[in-house]
């Protein structure tokens, strides 16, 4: 019992030195910034007055450690111009880039700031070099029918195609080219779903069906794509957009090259006789029914919010396949002997309603003529 006390000790003692260690790191780090707060002021009128050549050695070591974000934008700011006076054209390059580094937000203000920072400005790289995220949403699919096959009468039974509901997930990369273009690519993970219908033996007399067939397709993909958008509007300053401008929407058109990795197909079978073969499950693919290819054609309408440096994005995508994706049309085995199924020939094309994050990356540097 008096070692279990000793434990507890040992324990209160330990969280009380994490208590008292977290307060003293945070009051000492409050102090500095308080410091570093007033060090900034006094820069401020350094600077008014003229004495530009003290603002370096002032502000280096608040700098480094101790301004908030928003005081070390505004201490580089001084700097800059500093250098900028005393014609030190390579520390001013040398505190821009350092300024562009540390905050990738940072823009200079046409209206305000003086024309020799906004001159040096534009001699740098300051928008990100491109954009990258990924996504995620959820497809319906839809089938065509090119040319119908089956162990039976086609002419007297029934056969429809109903969507279901799949998912797709990605990662993309885009690059701007100018202030209404963007080329992006996608890498994908495509789940498409849909049941293929169909009713054998009907008899004409009764209209009775004997047998009655639902087949559920499930395919599996990777697909990389390449897509141009538009901007519908152009570039400009946030205070001047309307609120649809702000969701800066766009078009774009591509095409996927699209891999089927697997094509389940699943059975629910019933028939006038009470028996029901059900749980048959193939792999099309494997079987070489269905062709491993499946390109589509895509357009899609989205909106790119943004939310600080980057973007939230949502929209919807229509993809057009335009091959045929039946390679043969029975296997000879059980999927046409036992339940009578051929494959059809068909495209599929789909609907996929999507949400992401674009990420920018920036790279400041010089720009050289």
């Amino acid at each position: 019992m008096k070692k279990h006390v000793t434990n507890m000790q040992k324990v209160i003692r330990l969280y009380s030195l994490l208590l008292v260690s977290t307060v003293l790191f945070c009051a000492l780090e409050t102090k500095a910034q308080t410091a570093c707060t007033q060090t900034l002021r006094q820069a401020r009128t350094v600077f008014d007055e003229g004495r530009i050549h003290e603002l370096e050695q002032l502000l280096s070591d608040c700098i480094d450690n101790g301004f908030t974000d928003d005081e070390r934008t505004e201490a580089y700011r001084l700097l800059i111009l500093a250098h900028i006076y005393l014609d030190e054209t390579e520390k001013a390059d040398d505190a821009m880039l350092e300024l562009l580094r540390d905050n990738h937000g940072f823009e200079i203000n046409q209206q305000a700031d003086p024309a020799e920072l906004i001159n040096l400005y534009n001699t740098f790289r300051h928008d990100p070099i491109f954009f990258w995220g990924f996504r995620g949403g959820f497809n319906t699919s839809f089938v065509n029918v090119i040319e119908a096959h089956g162990v039976h009468n086609l002419n007297n039974s029934n056969a429809t195609y109903s969507n279901q509901l799949g998912f797709v997930v990605g990662l993309l990369i885009e690059k701007r080219f100018g202030k209404r273009i963007t080329l992006r690519s996608d890498l994908q993970y495509i789940i498409n779903t849909f049941d293929h219908s169909y009713s054998m033996f009907s008899r004409t007399d009764t209209g009775v069906d004997i047998v009655n067939s639902t087949v559920s397709e499930t395919q599996n993909s990777a697909g990389m794509s390449l897509m141009g958008q538009f901007r519908l509007f152009p570039e400009k300053e946030a205070i001047k957009k309307n609120k649809f401008e702000k969701l800066n929407p766009y078009v774009g058109l591509g095409v996927t090259g699209r891999y089927i990795l697997s094509s389940a197909l699943t059975f629910d079978v019933s028939n006038s006789a009470g028996a029901s073969p059900d749980g048959a499950s193939e792999d099309l693919i494997d079987a070489e029914i269905r062709k491993s290819f499946n390109p589509t054609a895509d357009v899609e309408f989205g909106i790119k919010k943004a939310i600080g440096l980057t973007y939230l994005t949502a929209g919807v995508r229509y993809s057009y396949g335009f091959l045929d994706i039946t390679d043969r049309h029975y296997d000879n085995g059980r999927l046409t002997t036992f339940f009578g199924w051929g494959a059809n020939d068909i495209n599929t094309h789909s609907l996929t309603a999507f949400i992401g994050v674009l990420i920018p990356q920036y790279v400041p540097k010089k720009l050289t003529k």
